[in-house]
């Protein structure tokens, strides 16, 4: 039976932040999905946990336990640039590296076929984990069969190495392993431990039909994993080519035009030998050297580093030069360039397959895609999002933004009819308060935007333990001319406001 290895690198986004701040290591520090007081921390290092600070807490209740909180957000693409690095780094000890898709920081590693590089299994594990720590990353590995197996023991075992026999020990071994050191929410650990469901052998005997009833998709999915009901054959990620060229101008250069004509040329020579391999670029990462010394001091030079990403794996000049003017043009180059460094990360193109007729399409994804590419080059990689929806108590809050890489095509239902939708305002907007308790006649936005026709309401949401006390009082309102606005009634402002706007 093959062999397989889990690098688990616990809170890798912690470590990152951690990295990037060495002098935050001895206080308490967090990661937030966002940097806001009511962000949510997703990590705590143990610091912070001394002080009774969990990974769900907002922000402004962890700074209520600790006034020395240091906190900050990882953001997407730093976190994926960073599993790409670890991937280089494995790839030096076997060709094949799998990272996980739901969880930064874990990573599935062929280990068949080593006898003869390594005295033993021990010796290869140990060599990963210095590795790894020479670059302040801490990990644990466990060789062993399965992808569930390995990864439950490894997030309960400590930093170290450990080598399983054969399949019976890690089974027997990964049901013994401790929920609580599962990646789920505080209040499934909370639920589970009261059922008396401590170990991953409780939770995997229940049965499935019973556990959908009553908790999250992501403990359906823990359940499903560890039945092997979600087996996948391992799928190691193709190695990103890095290819590299630097450029000495003889004198400093602010001219836009003359930095996108030397860029062209180094373009040209790097893209050339993409064909013979049939690769496609992937990513681009530009380094301007500065004649003076106006930006902060990165790694000994003056330097401006700016990254591009295409909508698709592309070896067309005239595109990427489109993306590279886009992001030129919104810098603000306060001096000269006297260096240009261009280093881009290329993958295998997959070839398409011509169809026997062809099929027609009112939307093109591909030119969206260009179209989103050609926005992030221009205004940075945060500004294409999409909303996802979150599970929160205000309505403000069920939503979040997160990055959209791709376009997919939209899949509608069956169900043919039209529903309505609710438009939020991005802030609610204060109203005029009613003469009486009847709503009915009421004329919110004066005698010329219409009267109360008809109402639904009210709906309660209250509570206090957040920032503050909120009691709300939400209704339907239909006016005289047609339209149907979402207003509430705050009892703590004691006034009405305009919520959003029923289309």
């Amino acid at each position: 039976m093959d062999r397989m290895a889990c690098v688990d690198l616990a809170e890798f986004p912690l470590q990152l932040l951690l990295g990037r701040h060495p002098e935050w290591r001895e206080h308490p520090t967090v990661v937030l999905d966002r940097d806001r007081p009511q962000g949510k921390i997703l990590w705590a290092n143990r610091a912070a946990r001394q002080h009774r600070i969990q990974a769900g807490m907002r922000h402004a209740e962890a700074l209520a336990l600790a006034r020395n909180l240091n906190a900050s957000e990882v953001s997407p693409s730093q976190i994926e640039k960073s599993i790409s690095w670890v991937c280089t780094r494995l790839r030096h000890f076997s060709p094949k590296v799998q990272p996980s898709q739901e969880q930064p920081g874990v990573f599935w590693i062929d280990a068949s076929g080593l006898s003869r590089l390594y005295d033993s299994l021990e010796t290869w594990g140990e060599a990963i984990r210095s590795d790894l720590a020479k670059r302040g990353l801490e990990s644990a590995i466990v060789v062993g069969f399965t992808q569930f197996g390995t990864h439950a023991l490894a997030r309960s075992m400590p930093r170290s190495v450990f080598v399983l026999r054969d399949l019976e020990q890690e089974r027997q071994a990964a049901g013994e392993v401790p929920l609580d050191v599962m990646t789920l929410a505080l209040e499934e650990h909370v639920l589970l431990n009261r059922l008396g469901i401590r170990t991953l052998r409780s939770l995997l005997s229940l049965p499935e039909r019973s556990l959908r009833k009553r908790f999250s998709p992501e403990t359906v999915r823990l359940h499903r994993w560890g039945n092997e009901d979600l087996w996948t054959p391992f799928e190691a990620r193709p190695p990103e080519e890095v290819h590299r060229e630097s450029l000495f101008l003889d004198e400093a250069e602010t001219d836009l035009h003359r930095l996108l004509f030397r860029t062209k040329q180094m373009l040209g020579r790097l893209l050339a030998p993409l064909v013979k391999r049939g690769e496609g670029l992937v990513w681009l990462e530009m380094r301007l050297v500065l004649e003076q010394r106006t930006l902060p001091h990165q790694g000994g030079k003056q330097t401006l580093c700016e990254r591009i990403r295409t909508a698709a794996p592309t070896r067309e000049i005239r595109q990427i030069l489109n993306l590279v003017h886009l992001r030129l043009e919104s810098l603000e180059l306060r001096s000269g360039v006297v260096e240009i460094e261009v280093e881009m990360g290329t993958i295998r193109m997959e070839s398409e397959q011509l169809g026997l007729f062809e099929e027609t399409r009112t939307r093109d994804l591909s030119a969206g895609d260009r179209a989103l590419a050609r926005l992030r080059a221009e205004f940075g990689e945060e500004v294409v999002v999409r909303a996802s929806l979150v599970d929160r108590h205000l309505p403000e809050a069920q939503f979040r933004w997160e990055r959209l890489e791709r376009l997919v095509r939209p899949r509608p239902g069956s169900d043919a009819r039209r529903h309505l939708v609710r438009r939020l305002l991005h802030r609610p907007r204060r109203l005029s308060a009613p003469a009486s308790r009847r709503l009915t006649g009421w004329t919110p936005f004066g005698s010329r935007g219409g009267r109360v026709i008809r109402h639904d309401g009210p709906y309660v949401i209250s509570g206090g333990w957040w920032a503050k006390t909120t009691h709300r009082e939400y209704h339907f309102m239909e006016l005289s001319t047609g339209q149907i606005f979402w207003v509430y009634h705050d009892r703590e402002r004691r006034a009405w406001f305009l919520h959003g706007e029923i289309e």
